[in-house]
């Protein structure tokens, strides 16, 4: 079976995440079906990081499966320098100057530590690739975020990566889980929503928890919005099942619910401006 892979020319990430949940479906009704999958990226001139991250992880989570994948890279040769130096499709270790390349690992329940050694090495290579001026907010974001991975996602594989745009002065940031997603876990402990959308926007404002010990938990992940939003003027898109929301500073939230597509796991995705001075994160931590 060939995948022929489109995606839209343009940096508003929602139709490229749409394109690429498309994508892995495909990948996982081939899986299902034992067929063989050749995915022709020939036709690509862009893809986000978000994409590459998303279409990644199907691959390398169909594959440890004894899935059998071809890949055909974009005719573009920007582009195809650009996967290859990031890792596409498999993951690697080496790194650029102003990226970290995709990494994947599945979970291993008697290494309690494996997500908190991964997103501290995502941190110590980025710290020589970032401006000083982002401070501690992009070692608090990641922090928070592998916690999120660790404690309540129940993932089999995560990835992560990041890339600083010095021409453009922003940083992106991918991170990824195919585990129980934000609206299945408010599901499961009774936590009325509308829309998957809803689940999303009230996790990351910290309106609702899950449990009563873990009031801190909804806090950490409403002040990385803050941080993002308010500190550095950055955006934050969250996708989990069928929902997505994009937050942007003076803005309100944009709500999204695919019909025919989702994501088993969440994927939060930070597009991080050099801040002017060095950031302070120390007031969006103690909001109530």
């Amino acid at each position: 079976m060939v995948i022929k892979v489109t995606l839209s020319r343009e940096d508003n990430p929602i139709n490229q995440i749409k394109e690429s949940l498309e994508i892995a479906k495909k990948i996982e009704e081939a899986f299902t079906k034992r067929e063989e999958v050749t995915l022709d990226f020939s036709e690509v001139s862009w893809i986000l990081p978000c994409s590459a991250i998303l279409i990644s992880g199907k691959i390398i989570e169909v594959q440890n499966q004894g899935a059998s994948i071809k890949y055909l890279p974009p005719e573009n040769p920007e582009v195809k320098e650009w996967l290859s130096d990031i890792g596409f499709p498999l993951g690697k270790k080496i790194d650029g100057n102003t990226y970290v390349s995709i990494k994947h690992f599945f979970n291993n329940p008697e290494d309690r530590k494996q997500v908190n050694r991964e997103a501290n090495e995502l941190l110590d290579k980025m710290g020589d690739k970032i401006p000083k001026e982002f401070g501690d907010s992009v070692r608090y974001i990641i922090g928070e975020l592998s916690d999120n991975i660790d404690q309540h996602s129940q993932f089999t594989l995560a990835s992560m990566m990041a890339q600083y745009y010095p021409k453009k002065e922003y940083l992106d940031i991918a991170v990824l889980d195919n585990g129980i997603s934000i609206p299945l876990l408010f599901e499961k402990n009774h936590i009325l929503f509308s829309q998957d959308s809803d689940a999303i926007l009230k996790a990351i404002s910290g309106e609702v928890t899950t449990k009563k010990d873990e009031q801190m938990r909804a806090y950490g992940l409403r002040s990385c919005k803050d941080i993002t939003i308010e500190g550095i003027k950055g955006e934050l898109h969250v996708i989990s099942r069928k929902g997505s929301i994009i937050v942007e500073p003076s803005k309100k939230p944009l709500l999204y619910n695919f019909d025919s597509v989702g994501l088993e796991g969440t994927l939060l995705y930070f597009r991080l401006k050099t801040p002017k001075k060095e950031i302070n994160i120390y007031p969006y931590l103690d909001r109530r």
